[in-house]
This record gives structure tokens, sequence and C-alpha cells, in this order.
């Protein structure tokens, strides 16, 4: 095992390679400890996961109420991240990333996505913990201490995926 930092890992590199572009990811959230999952569309971008959505949705109004979320690829790429509504993607604060979703989603964001809607809404999902995997080396890292812990896989990944919160 050997402990380096984020940057000296490269993960944030390996996030923006995998998950740049449109993505279907997994996103948990619970209310009263019952936890639930669905499949939302979504990117990375600076720092943080993107979806678009609407506010009526229940995992919005789980993740209002409980910030604390995990996404997964559905493979062992699995992040701790915190969830906040951004907003309506026509307010003006929200213009800039609405560029990137327009280019992002170019073949079908105008199609979906109704911004004539009051509730239509842009979701920011940032990790904090996490882990991810390539060519037979697992990355578990904290980006809040700046850790990263690196080990090569020699075993079924799943043994070594005790949760870490």
């Amino acid at each position: 095992m050997t402990n380096i930092s984020i940057r000296e890992s490269g993960i944030i590199e390996m996030m923006k390679d995998r998950y740049s572009q449109d993505t279907i990811l997994l996103i948990a959230t619970a209310k009263d400890n019952v936890p639930s999952v669905r499949c939302v569309d979504s990117f990375y971008y600076d720092g943080s996961f993107w979806i678009v959505t609407d506010l009526n949705a229940n995992y919005v109004k789980e993740m209002q109420s409980n910030k604390n979320v995990m996404i997964s690829d559905a493979g062992h790429n699995r992040f701790w991240c915190h969830a906040e509504v951004v907003g309506h993607p026509l307010d003006k604060k929200n213009l800039s990333i609405r560029e990137v979703y327009m280019d992002v989603f170019h073949h079908w964001y105008k199609e979906v996505n109704n911004e004539n809607l009051e509730t239509t809404c842009y979701i920011r999902v940032t990790p904090y913990k996490g882990y991810m995997h390539k060519d037979k080396v697992g990355y578990q890292f904290d980006i809040n201490e700046d850790t990263v812990s690196v080990n090569d896989i020699t075993h079924h990944i799943d043994v070594k995926l005790a949760p870490f919160w």
C-alpha cells in the first residue's frame, strides 16, 4: 500500500477520463434510513457530477433533506458525495454550466428537458471520498484529507470494499 496526495495519484484525471461524457450512473439517497437507488444521466465536470432533473423527483426531495448521497457506475467505482440543487438551467448563475450540458448532452438535451417548467433544475453532486480502480490498481481516496491509498489488486475486488464513511 502506498499513500499519496490526490494530485500525485491522478485520481481526478481518471474521473475526468471516465465520466466527463454522457454517462449513466447510479445515485443512492435515503429517507428515514431507507436507501433508494436509481439511474441518472450525468457527467463529471469541475470536481462534481452534474444531473439535470425535476424538483418533484423523489430523489431530489430526499437529497434536499439529506445531502449525503452515493454515486456509482454500477461497477466497483463508487463515490461518497454531498448533493445540492443549484437551481434552474436558465438562472443567470447557471448559464456557464448550461453551456457544458449543451455540449455533453448535445444530441438530446433540448428534446428531453423542458426549461419552461419552473421545477427543472441542476443538481451538483460533489465527491469527498471514493474508490476507483484501473489496470489492477485500486485507489481509495479522501479529497478533504488529500489522501489516496494505492493498492495492487491481487484478489477479487469485492473482498476489500468495506465502507469507510
